[in-house]
């Protein structure tokens, strides 16, 4: 897949997409991909926003780190060319997780809005919806409430009568999609493969666990005596902080000694079900090395006294710092004029900043 300045904006932009001409547009696309590419373009459209969607969720969540997915994004790189996705580090779990995720976040957002022909609104009766139309039925009879699992729906009190409307996101269907669209075809028979899989899973799965019950109020005067509540995707802010997260306790597995590409523990442990895997320690990312994936850290700009990764005495790897003098321009003598708008002027501000030898 193209890196983020290679995946063709004028063609997302489009209202009526022509399958064909943006199909051929993507030439990494492989063969089944060009064949879901052209059955379902404006789906196609929809995931390619997500790989948007993640990749700059990457950079904002990594922004302090050593590696801060730079390589992924660099002009004209074919993203899964890039070396990063070819290892087995934990920064290659993040990214594919993190992929997974932006496409099923952005075709379950598009379904809900009604902007793709192939799916619209989640189905009515799931189970999470069933114990919660029983909720409901209890309320109106003056019952006690069922027994509830605590979820990310928010728990409803007796005075707050709803019930099921709008337009759900169909997570169903995006993660259906997002995994046609990234998972390998064949049954993987390699270690990196496996591993490929299992994160694109984790990252699809976090997306409708982090799903959100969102109302609109009914009544008179607005005092919501009613409301029509519905599923609506979660920011992808939080959904990158989960998965950063899971990225710092990511699990190391062991391949086993039979050459057959499996870990050790078992993937389908019900304890690995939401940790990122990886089989290799990562290295240091200090010095540029394109077969890592490595861009380095010579010139990054780092916070002399800072404790975190983003201070100078760990982004710089031990090599030291530079003091630069930077001029920035910035508003000044701002003043508000009648009516109504404000006018600044922009006046040079010298800073001091710290930089990587």
């Amino acid at each position: 897949m193209l890196g983020h300045g290679s995946l063709g904006p004028k063609v997302l932009a489009e209202s009526v997409l022509n399958s064909n001409a943006m199909c051929m547009t993507l030439p990494w696309l492989t063969r089944r991909q060009f064949g879901l590419c052209v059955r379902t373009p404006e789906v196609m459209a929809s995931a390619l926003q997500g790989i948007h969607l993640a990749l700059h969720e990457c950079q904002h969540q990594l922004q302090e780190r050593r590696w801060d997915c730079s390589d992924l994004s660099s002009g004209g790189t074919v993203l899964f060319n890039s070396a990063i996705l070819k290892r087995g580090f934990r920064e290659s779990a993040f990214v594919f997780s993190l992929l997974a995720a932006g496409v099923t976040h952005a075709v379950a957002t598009a379904c809900s809005l009604g902007q793709l022909q192939s799916c619209g609104c989640a189905r009515q009766g799931t189970e999470n919806q069933k114990l919660k139309l029983s909720q409901l039925q209890s309320l109106s009879r003056g019952k006690s409430l069922p027994p509830m699992p605590s979820s990310l729906w928010g728990q409803p009190s007796p005075q707050d009568t709803w019930e099921w409307g709008g337009c759900s996101a169909d997570f169903a269907y995006a993660q259906r999609f997002a995994r046609h669209f990234l998972d390998p075809r064949r049954k993987p028979r390699d270690a990196h493969a496996r591993m490929q899989l299992h994160n694109h899973r984790v990252g699809r799965k976090v997306v409708s666990e982090l799903s959100k019950r969102r109302c609109k109020c009914h009544g008179p005067s607005g005092s919501c005596q009613f409301r029509t509540c519905w599923l609506a995707a979660p920011d992808f802010r939080h959904v990158g902080s989960i998965l950063r997260d899971r990225m710092d306790h990511a699990t190391l597995s062991r391949l086993d000694n039979r050459n057959s590409g499996a870990f050790w523990p078992r993937l389908h442990s019900s304890h690995l079900a939401k940790h990122l895997i990886f089989y290799e320690s990562s290295p240091d990312f200090c010095e540029p090395d394109p077969s890592l994936g490595s861009s380095g850290t010579h010139g990054r700009p780092c916070i002399k006294s800072s404790p975190q990764p983003d201070g100078c005495s760990s982004l710089c790897c031990g090599r030291g710092h530079n003091m630069l003098q930077e001029v920035r321009a910035q508003r000044c003598q701002c003043r508000f004029h009648w009516c109504c708008h404000v006018q600044c002027e922009e006046c040079p501000s010298t800073e001091w900043v710290s930089v990587c030898k």
